[in-house]
């Protein structure tokens, strides 16, 4: 049975609180907003009963656990941002990375885990977003390689990877996101969309939903204003001028059609919805508030 605690409608809901780190300029800065425990209440505060589930640095899982208790949230599945040699890290770190991660999660009892790599201020994508930029079949044959090592990885610890296709990142497009699940196992690799960051890219998120929904139990739902991305791509903005430029929304108020999105999961779905705002229209805790009220009336589509 789901439990009542964080479901509404028939789903699981939880927040990423990344509106806490968003910066003026469209980034985030993870150093900014409230100390750990404090905005562990602050969500609470906000409505939500679970919450995108990260150790912090310096402490231990346990540390972790009790402040959720104390806070009255359940942790949901977390993520996973994969480095690679172009960002100094070695491909074998990364893997030994993703193993201490998925055991952190294994050991908060989550099953799920997004994956992706990871995106810098002076990548290509950022410069030139949602279009596939420089695209190489020599990068992307090595991308496979550390996606399939690394679900592999995460399947030893117990959790199921989760493709988390994400703007400025090497696995951006519809076709990359297709190339990466039709490869490797339904059993190691699941999906993870983002139905932002698939809809900046221009990707068909519903038929993508409808066509991977056996794989999906993970997904952010994010909203945006399809207008700034298509002014945003026609003048040649960067990821951060599109951010700024107004793209991101709280659920309800952009303009993609999330009713549609979240019936392609089909009436079974048990799986997480992660609300994620990554800059917000309204401060940090009344987007998390209207974000939680937005979730709460969720019901499933009727059939």
């Amino acid at each position: 049975m789901t439990d009542p605690l964080f479901a509404s409608g028939g789903y699981k809901f939880a927040l990423n609180p990344i509106q806490w780190f968003a910066t003026e300029d469209g980034w985030l800065d993870p150093t900014k907003g409230p100390a750990p425990r404090d905005l562990l209440k602050e969500i609470a505060r906000s409505g939500f009963r679970a919450v995108h589930a990260q150790v912090p640095a310096g402490w231990t899982v346990g540390d972790y656990k009790n402040a959720l208790q104390a806070a009255e949230l359940k942790p949901a599945p977390g993520y996973l941002s994969m480095g690679l040699p172009e960002h100094g890290i070695e491909i074998e770190a990364t893997l030994e990375t993703a193993r201490e991660s998925a055991a952190q999660q294994a050991e908060l009892g989550l099953t799920d885990m997004f994956i992706a790599t990871r995106m810098t201020r002076d990548a290509p994508r950022v410069r030139r977003p949602g279009i596939g930029a420089e695209f190489d079949e020599a990068r992307f044959a090595m991308i496979f390689d550390l996606v399939d090592r690394a679900s592999a990885v995460l399947k030893q610890e117990g959790i199921r990877a989760a493709l988390h296709p994400h703007i400025g990142t090497w696995i951006e497009t519809e076709a990359e996101t297709r190339r990466l699940l039709d490869n490797i196992s339904a059993n190691q690799l699941g999906f993870g969309p983002d139905t932002g960051h698939l809809s900046w890219a221009g990707a068909d998120v519903i038929g993508l939903i409808a066509d991977y929904r056996d794989r999906t139990r993970v997904m952010h739902v994010k909203d945006c204003r399809l207008k700034v991305r298509d002014a945003s791509k026609a003048a040649g903005k960067t990821y951060q001028e599109t951010v700024t430029s107004g793209l991101w929304a709280e659920p309800g108020i952009g303009e993609l059609d999330l009713a549609g999105m979240l019936a392609a999961l089909g009436g079974d779905f048990d799986g997480w919805l992660i609300a994620e705002v990554d800059f917000p229209t309204l401060p940090p805790f009344e987007c998390a508030k209207v974000s939680a009220e937005w979730f709460s009336e969720l019901r499933r589509p009727s059939h």
